[in-house]
């Protein structure tokens, strides 16, 4: 019997009654909430991209109204200052965006961990670093905090002028001494970072010699015997003019003109465009200098041999060198950074390949991993999202609490918040999205193989709680080269960080 109009008509709109229904309550089960967040940037593009990301995540979670309160890493102490008071309470933050966290033991009851996460959700943050993760942890070894980029520093030549003057890359302590005898005669000077910013060459050569060890036996003003070495060193390499001319300074009337070292009255150039110019062949450098360096010079990653035993030997000059038969540092294996090596083709380990990249691949490092000591690259992954306990534990939040955190880490998110070539945590990236990303620099090329390759990281001391030391040092041994100073006087200032130039100076007239 045929089915008449009516009762097909009714039969229709139930069934897209039903339809509707059920599609509604899809959406009622993920039910509309504000998540609350905070954010500490560090500069205006900083806040741009971020912002960026928020914008787009609220228009793929129509569920999802964010709050965001940000401020400037400068005021971010404010935070450290009420952890308890901020934590505490309705209007408390679920998701946090934080740096410079000093002491993480007093957080515990505020925040979960990776690790906690992770026996729920065992993939999340599979695609960053374990190594990146590591860096950030606290120092308890808990790891609170989901990297998504870090600060580097690093040393660079410029290995087309080592090639030019048949000198080999410095691999030993003697082949930095050759190369700086070599270029005093050509009028060049071996670094391009003059010792009124020696704060991270001292570190260098301080850890290549005693480790963590030697370093916090000088901060903690008790400086051990490396640091003495260290200073030998750098007066001999002084003597060779391994260094550009300082900037005169107010202390530097203490001496009489005839007298003062190593000054110019000229405006000097910046340690990039010394190196650019080819006036210098290395360079201690960070993110920040990046993009200012010339990328069609072959630059290369060095770590900074091991400083041999200083000895009294027969020279041109009259300072101290260092003999042939002299104790050298290890060997470490050249790193160039001019091109990624080939790699297969991999798929990453969570997310399903875009049907867009179909032609392209992931680059990641390699199956034998490199430790990053092997080139010097120091990264400190300082900074990262953090999860509230409050907000994980409520059941309405916290899957798209976690989607939020796991929206930054998609490539090509990473990559917009490393606006200033810092390094982005993950583990490996598209080819297509590198590239975009490091704009030709074969640096920063180098930077991004170095992190995906490492096992950990080399941590700096160099802080923004530690700066205040590092500069006094920095004074300290401009002041001995320009001959202000003793190398003696030089360690009694840098084992107490309250004593000043005019103070040593003041005392040596008394006694």
């Amino acid at each position: 019997m045929p089915v008449k109009p009516v009762r097909l008509l009714s039969f229709v709109l139930a069934f897209l009654l039903l339809v509707g229904c059920l599609n509604g309550c899809g959406d009622n089960e993920k039910k509309k909430f504000v998540m609350r967040t905070f954010s500490t940037l560090g500069s205006e593009q900083d806040a741009k991209s971020y912002a960026s990301i928020i914008s787009q995540y609220t228009k793929d979670h129509k569920n999802v109204v964010i709050n965001d309160t940000s401020t400037t890493q400068s005021g971010s102490y404010k935070m450290e200052l009420s952890i308890s008071s901020t934590y505490r309470g309705a209007g408390s933050p679920d998701v946090i965006y934080y740096s410079a966290i000093s002491d993480m033991s007093q957080l515990s009851d505020f925040f979960m961990t990776v690790d906690e996460i992770r026996k729920d959700y065992p993939q999340f943050a599979a695609n960053v670093s374990e190594a990146a993760i590591n860096c950030a942890a606290a120092s308890d070894g808990r790891r609170y905090c989901i990297p998504v980029r870090g600060q580097w520093r690093g040393i660079v030549v410029n290995a087309a002028m080592f090639r030019r003057s048949s000198l080999r890359i410095p691999e030993t302590w003697d082949d930095i001494v050759r190369a700086a005898h070599h270029y005093e005669k050509s009028k060049v000077s071996l670094f391009a970072n003059t010792l009124e910013e020696s704060g991270a060459l001292i570190e260098y050569m301080v850890r290549s010699l005693g480790g963590a060890e030697s370093l916090h036996s000088g901060m903690q003003g008790s400086p051990d015997e490396n640091w003495n070495t260290v200073l030998d060193a750098i007066e001999m390499l002084d003597e060779l003019n391994a260094f550009p001319d300082m900037s005169k300074s107010s202390f530097d009337s203490l001496v009489s003109p005839s007298d003062l070292k190593h000054t110019t009255s000229k405006n000097a150039p910046s340690p990039v465009e010394l190196y650019n110019s080819g006036q210098a062949v290395i360079l201690l450098m960070d993110n920040t200098m990046c993009g200012q360096i010339n990328t069609d010079i072959d630059s290369q990653y060095i770590a900074l041999p091991q400083i041999g035993t200083i000895t009294q030997a027969e020279s041109t000059t009259a300072s101290n060198t260092y003999p042939t038969h002299a104790m050298s540092g290890p060997v470490y294996p050249e790193i160039t950074a001019n091109t990624l090596p080939p790699q297969e083709p991999e798929t990453t380990v969570r997310h399903s390949p875009d049907p867009t990249d179909a032609a392209d691949h992931t680059v990641s490092g390699s199956d034998e991993k490199a430790d990053s000591k092997e080139n010097g690259l120091y990264v400190n992954f300082a900074e990262g999202f953090y999860i509230t306990k409050k907000a994980y534990y409520d059941k309405v939040k916290r899957e798209d609490v976690l989607d939020f955190v796991e929206y930054f880490l998609k490539e090509e998110n990473a990559a917009m918040l490393c606006s200033d070539y810092q390094a982005p945590s993950l583990h490996s990236m598209k080819k297509k999205t590198q590239d975009k990303l490091t704009n030709k620099s074969n640096i920063y090329n180098g930077v991004i193989k170095s992190v995906q390759n490492a096992d950990s990281f080399i941590l700096t001391t160099q802080t923004q709680e530690n700066n205040f030391f590092w500069n006094h040092c920095s004074l300290a041994v401009a002041c001995m080269s320009k001959g202000i100073l003793t190398k003696k006087e030089a360690l009694s200032m840098i084992a107490n960080t309250q004593m000043t130039v005019k103070d040593i100076y003041n005392d040596r007239k008394v006694q």
